[in-house]
């Protein structure tokens, strides 16, 4: 097959695909989101003074409570689903937070003090992006409540200016009036619910706090609390840390793999953290990682699952693809679950592959297991690299010998190749090409022109057995080390579609050497 008319090929399909993109842009939709964008949901804070007061913050008590969302939740947060593609799903959230906070305030003085209180009602923080949906409206609490001294108080609520700009939506907060008495202590409980932020893939959720508002009070907090309940046991494998004061949401790329949250005080399903004198500034902001109750609930019914039968092949590749959806996120790249899950990944895979022996889809997972935690650098040991390859090689194999096993499969030696074509150095789009992809792309157009390059190297693949390990007990977090990694997580609109750009011209470069390699 001559080189020619396959490059034309490309070119022309890249050329359509280009226009299809740039004449799409151009038509009025009411969908302004890709799948799955979603919308930056507000956080819980402190209440903050108008201005500077003599007044102090003794104490506050926070509680989130975390459950599964409903319908009827859909009615807390006003947004346009159509902006999110939400308007065919039933629940739009999948876990919600019941907030209580309570705060002692003390009036040190021998007057009475008035005032009016503040309560952000929407994210105002500066590092929230709020260009990925520009015009959609802001997303605010609505069930919001306060009391004070144990008796309900309204509230007003006013639109101030962004702290990120002037081009920027403005931002809901609730005032209330306050009056306290002299050298007494007066209690004030703010309570409202509050949707957790999903990830893209969904399968974790942030959740955040905000307690630099509650700087402006005299002095410092004497003491604060902050209390998680969750639906499952606090633990490693349901909670994770998130750098303090970076609240980067998981919108595109791969978070870093992270641990437990630091200064975590754990008993069966809770989750406390407590501070004294606090004085809290940006860098302050709690801030957590949260597995979405959902797939919990269907991780412990695998496990119970594989418990009842522990001879079942398919019981085994069950619970190895939870633990896969655990692991990673887009593009193979690990999750910041990855540490404790991807280990058991591997493993439980390993276990399917011995009772599954003419099942193609447990080598795939396991190839990409494998290659998942050097995704964000060419630097994969090659001993590591061997396996991955072997395990493609036995991939593709078993899906020729067993077609309906592979028409079926939700992995298949495709997927394992196209992470490795997202890996290689060649065809790569590491988070350091993305974050560099706009300088990329005049000069991969001019590459789409030139000969195709012929000398990547090509590593012969020699199919091995994978043997399954004697120890069963694979249901618990182990201890194998994995890789930190790390990368930028937000990318703008302008720099998401300059990659889409280039993505499909490199889709085009590797069609073609693909149908180069098989005519040869």
């Amino acid at each position: 097959m001559k080189i020619l008319p396959i490059k034309s090929f490309i070119i022309l399909v890249c050329l359509s695909v280009l226009w299809s993109i740039l004449f799409g842009q151009m038509l009025p939709t009411s969908v302004r989101a890709d799948v799955g964008v979603h919308p930056i949901l507000p956080g819980g804070s402190n209440i903050k003074p108008e201005e500077g007061t003599p007044i102090q913050m003794a104490a506050e008590t926070v509680v989130m409570t975390i459950r599964q969302a409903t319908e009827a939740d859909n009615a807390l947060i006003k947004l346009n689903p159509d902006a999110y593609g939400l308007q065919f799903q039933p629940v739009w959230f999948s876990a919600i937070a019941e907030v209580k906070a309570d705060f002692i305030m003390k009036n040190p003085t021998s007057d009475m003090v008035g005032m009016i209180a503040w309560f952000p009602l929407a994210s105002a923080l500066e590092n929230i992006s709020w260009e990925i949906n520009p015009d959609e409206i802001v997303p605010s609490i609505e069930s919001f409540h306060i009391m004070v001294d144990a008796k309900a108080i309204d509230y007003t609520v006013s639109e101030l200016p962004n702290p990120k700009g002037a081009e920027r939506p403005l931002l809901p907060w609730a005032s209330f009036p306050l009056t306290f008495p002299a050298n007494k202590e007066t209690t004030i409980q703010v309570s409202y619910l509050l949707p957790l932020v999903p990830s893209v893939k969904g399968n974790v959720l942030a959740l955040y706090y905000v307690f630099q508002t509650g700087s402006g009070w005299a002095g410092s907090i004497g003491q604060a609390e902050l209390i998680l309940n969750l639906p499952y046991p606090a633990s490693e494998e349901t909670m994770a840390d998130m750098t303090s004061g970076n609240l980067n949401l998981p919108y595109i790329m791969a978070n870093v793999p992270a641990g437990m949250p630091l200064g975590v005080n754990i008993a069966g399903n809770q989750a406390r953290w407590e501070w004294k004198d606090f004085e809290p500034s940006a860098q302050d902001d709690f801030s957590i990682w949260l597995i979405n109750p959902i797939v919990w609930k269907e991780l412990e019914a695998a496990r119970a699952e594989l418990q009842l039968n522990p001879e079942d092949g398919q019981a085994w590749l069950d619970l190895a693809s939870i633990y896969h959806s655990l692991s990673t996120v887009g593009y193979n790249f690990p999750s910041v679950f990855s540490n404790t899950y991807l280990p058991l990944g591997i493993e439980v895979y390993q276990e399917a592959i011995g009772r599954l022996p003419e099942h193609p889809a447990p080598h795939a997972g396991l190839a990409l297991l494998l290659l998942a935690p050097y995704m964000h650098g060419i630097n994969t040991p090659p001993e590591v690299m061997k396996s991955i390859q072997d395990e493609l090689m036995i991939c593709r194999e078993l899906e020729a010998r067993n077609p309906s096993l592979a028409e079926g499969a939700d992995l298949s030696s495709w997927l394992v190749e196209d992470a490795l074509s997202m890996y290689s150095p060649n065809a790569t789009a590491t988070a350091e090409w993305y974050a560099n992809s706009t300088a990329w792309v005049q000069k991969t157009l001019d590459t789409a022109t030139t000969p195709i390059p012929t000398s990547m190297p090509q590593v012969e693949l020699t199919p091995t057995s994978v043997t399954a390990p004697k120890n069963t007990a694979l249901l618990q977090p182990t201890a194998t080390p994995i890789p930190m990694l790390s990368t930028d997580s937000g990318l703008n609109l302008l720099v998401l579609a300059t990659a889409g750009i280039v993505g499909v011209i490199f889709l085009g470069y590797f069609v073609s050497r693909r149908i180069r390699a098989r005519a040869s």
